[in-house]
């Protein structure tokens, strides 16, 4: 409740479906030096855009299915979660379930392990969890992750990069909010009673050994 207070209260626009399209030249910037500023593609990487086609080349994917979300409310439209991808590769997810056993969605399947997008994917889940409380359809092949011991391995096998911490900036700079959980990763294992690894690195450093009580965080 504290973790969803603070973004809530950050969230001073709320984007629109619509508009994301022209967004995404300023938060999935392949190469800002660059007149067009070719968009990345979420899964893949490769370059989309920026032109909106009507959805011909890339589209928008909700990585929490809208199928699974919260009845056509703002969470569906959040510019945090909607991620532009080539059209192939959203076809390709539908809105089955992120996971790692057979009939789950694996998000580096595309790019055949060349981007780890574990942890991207598991705390764009985490911010959804939170900040729009989507908590009914989150886990099972019915959900949008397959467990929260899954969830939790990713998180902590795909630490934050560099590109993460950047479009949590720029998302800030429209929307007013950030993902706590990219700043502080180390909270998804306390928000499910785990113990947060000793080992683990996070952008706040406060998940290390020397600055972190692991029975009484």
């Amino acid at each position: 409740k504290a973790l969803k207070q603070l973004m809530a209260s950050n969230h001073s626009h709320i984007t629109d479906y619509g508009e994301t399209r022209y967004l995404y030249c300023y938060t999935d910037c392949q190469d800002s030096a660059t007149v067009t500023k070719t968009i990345s593609s979420f899964y893949s990487g490769i370059a989309i855009g920026p032109s909106w086609d009507g959805g011909s080349t890339w589209n928008r994917e909700h990585t929490w299915p809208n199928s699974k979300g919260d009845a056509a409310g703002n969470g569906e439209n959040d510019i945090m979660m909607l991620r532009p991808t080539a059209s192939s590769e959203n076809s390709s997810r539908g809105n089955k379930a992120y996971g790692e056993s057979t009939s789950y969605y694996n998000p580096n399947s595309v790019s055949n392990g060349a981007y780890d997008l574990r942890g991207d994917v598991a705390r764009i889940f985490l911010y959804v969890y939170v900040r729009w409380g989507n908590t009914n359809r989150a886990w099972g092949t019915s959900g949008v992750m397959e467990s929260v011991d899954v969830l939790l391995q990713w998180m902590e096998a795909d630490p934050v990069d560099t590109w993460e911490l950047g479009r949590n900036d720029s998302v800030e700079s429209i929307t007013g909010t950030r993902n706590v959980f990219v700043d502080y990763p180390e909270y998804a294992f306390l928000l499910f009673g785990e113990e947060i690894p000793a080992d683990m690195t996070t952008p706040s450093g406060g998940a290390s050994s020397s600055k972190c009580d692991h029975n009484n965080f």
